[in-house]
């Protein structure tokens, strides 16, 4: 996953883990972080589809949960920004679930299992805000196939479930 901006960087998910990459002068890459851990705790909290939390009685406790207990919150309501906040940060938690009222939007192959990948290499978990498995079992059976999530610090998305 690439993130454009003041600076470029990649996220790579290799066998033994999760390195950043930077391209610097020159246009030259190089390895700017190594085996990127996301601790399993954290007091920082992205949230998305917060339309949800009126449908969703448990989605609404969590957010207040958050704010209650004084965590940080760090809101664009977008995927790309708030999980790459996860691996700058090594802590933190992105959660879009979905309600009738508030349909899935983010695509499976795409985006949720991309960052998924990544998320659990780095000693992360996710969810697939049904089953409370990971996103990477979903099943794709359709290329434009939509899906609720969280992913980031281990003990947030357990909270999440």
């Amino acid at each position: 996953v690439v993130l454009y901006g003041p600076r470029t960087t990649a996220l790579v998910a290799c066998d033994d883990g999760v390195y950043e990459f930077t391209c610097g002068e020159g246009n030259k890459w190089f390895a700017s972080r190594e085996r990127i851990q996301i601790k399993e705790e954290s007091k920082i909290f992205s949230p998305a589809n917060m339309r949800a939390a009126q449908d969703l009685e448990g989605y609404d406790g969590l957010l207040k949960y958050w704010m209650e207990n004084r965590y940080t919150l760090r809101y664009t309501g977008g995927l790309v920004p708030d999980v790459y906040q996860c691996f700058t940060k090594e802590m933190g938690v992105f959660s879009n679930p979905t309600s009738k009222e508030a349909p899935a939007k983010l695509r499976v192959a795409f985006e949720v299992a991309p960052f998924g990948l990544l998320v659990e290499k780095a000693g992360g978990k996710t969810s697939d805000g049904v089953s409370g498995g990971s996103v990477l079992d979903i099943t794709i059976n359709a290329v434009d196939q939509r899906t609720s999530a969280c992913m980031g610090s281990a003990k947030e998305v357990e909270r999440f479930n």
